[in-house]
């Protein structure tokens, strides 16, 4: 049986389990949100211009960390998704703001490091400073590139209105504090870490988002209070944050998302405890029948998915899989076979997809046809309604992440 609110609410403050026994966390796991996978397109350095700066807002989780770090890549998700990684050098440092005061982040004890290609940066950790619960704090970032005719890639989504980017041919400002000075530069990309990490004083859970265009904030607003239904649902349950990072993109697919295709983005899910799987409408098949196609968006979730439930989180259980339907579309409405399957898709997942799946959440049922302006996107109004009375009830007892309802 799930628990309530109020019982989640007073597992999580008092840091027990559902038995009752203490758990003291030890390993490193997301603790803040507006984390992820770049998704952008490239911007070039600019003539003149040999440093890229910015500084973007995020908000901790409802638990306080300590051992914080950054985790930077070079990867992003391309067209429809298609996983593929930058090898243009960039030279990075980062810093972390906290209530005024900026804390410098160091990689094996030196403050730059060169990433390219599918490296990971990850910082050591950040001094002996503590990121409190429930706080806006700030992540600064400072990249240099050998020549101003090379290019960064950057983030499509933005964060809270305070997110910076910029290039300039003027001094570092990574150690500053408050908004920075853009005065005389070019506008510039923002970056946000592809995670924050730390380690709570009591668990907490955390999500990673593989989605879609609607997953990736499509028809809703592109900013901090918005970002789709996914983001503003996370962004504030039961008055706190849930830590989230998005692997999301415009025409992504089961295809270009499988383990075998994706397998950088795959190192990362082992700081969450779970995992949104929103990416089902731009893999329904073009022919075949209702059986066939119904197989085969079965196997491109379930790859997925039992890759996902292989991995272990960090509080030594498997990560827990989240099913979301298939959203209405204009076409599938009109074409029996592409409704049929849908339906038909949508059923299995209610079924818990072969018992692969612990929650399943009916978003279908607040999206009405026609959908949106273009018969394929919700408008702002419908993500908030999928975000308030379907992912936020739907979620709120995994704000344990000892709660496993189907074992």
């Amino acid at each position: 049986m799930a628990l309530s609110p109020s019982q989640i609410a007073a597992l999580v403050g008092a840091g027990v389990i559902s038995g009752g026994t203490p758990f003291v966390p030890t390993q490193p796991q997301l603790v803040a949100n507006f984390t992820g996978i770049k998704n952008g397109t490239f911007v070039q350095m600019g003539t003149g211009n040999f440093r890229a700066l910015g500084r973007s807002q995020h908000r901790s989780g409802r638990v306080r960390a300590k051992n914080l770090r950054f985790l930077d890549t070079l990867v992003y998700l391309g067209t429809n998704g298609v996983e593929s990684s930058s090898a243009t050098i960039n030279t990075l440092k980062r810093a972390i703001e906290i209530s005024g005061v900026t804390t410098q982040a160091l990689y094996a004890g030196l403050s730059s490091i060169d990433i390219s290609g599918s490296a990971q940066a990850l910082s050591d950790i950040i001094g002996a400073i503590e990121l409190p619960p429930d706080t806006d704090f700030f992540a600064r970032w400072e990249k240099t590139l050998a020549l101003d005719t090379q290019s960064l890639i950057a983030h499509a989504l933005v964060g809270p209105g305070t997110g910076q980017g910029f290039r300039t041919p003027g001094a570092s400002q990574l150690l500053g504090t408050g908004s920075m000075n853009t005065s005389g530069t070019s506008a510039g990309p923002q970056f946000w870490p592809d995670g924050i990490f730390g380690v709570p004083v009591s668990p907490m859970s955390a999500v990673a988002i593989i989605g879609d265009s609607v997953g990736n904030y499509r028809e809703d607003a592109n900013s901090g209070s918005a970002g789709g239904a996914w983001a503003r649902a996370l962004n504030s349950i039961l008055g706190s944050a849930v830590p989230w990072m998005k692997q999301t993109q415009n025409g992504h697919t089961f295809g270009n998302a499988s383990f075998g295709n994706a397998p950088l983005q795959k190192a990362q899910l082992q700081y969450v405890t779970d995992i949104f799987i929103e990416l089902s409408t731009n893999s329904m098949p073009a022919s075949g029948t209702v059986a066939a196609r119904l197989a085969s968006l079965q196997a491109g979730w379930l790859d997925i998915a039992n890759g996902c439930r292989a991995i272990i989180g960090p509080y030594g259980k498997r990560l827990r899989i989240h099913f979301f339907d298939m959203i209405k579309r204009d076409a599938y409405e009109l074409d029996t076979t592409q409704h049929d399957t849908r339906l038909a898709y949508n059923a299995w997942g209610a079924a818990f997809a072969d018992g692969k799946a612990d929650a399943y959440y009916p978003t279908d049922s607040v999206v009405t046809v026609p959908v949106g302006a273009d018969g394929i996107h919700p408008d702002s109004s419908v993500h908030v309604l999928m975000a308030s009375d379907v992912i936020v009830p739907g979620y709120t007892p995994f704000l344990d992440p000892f709660y496993f309802p189907r074992g």
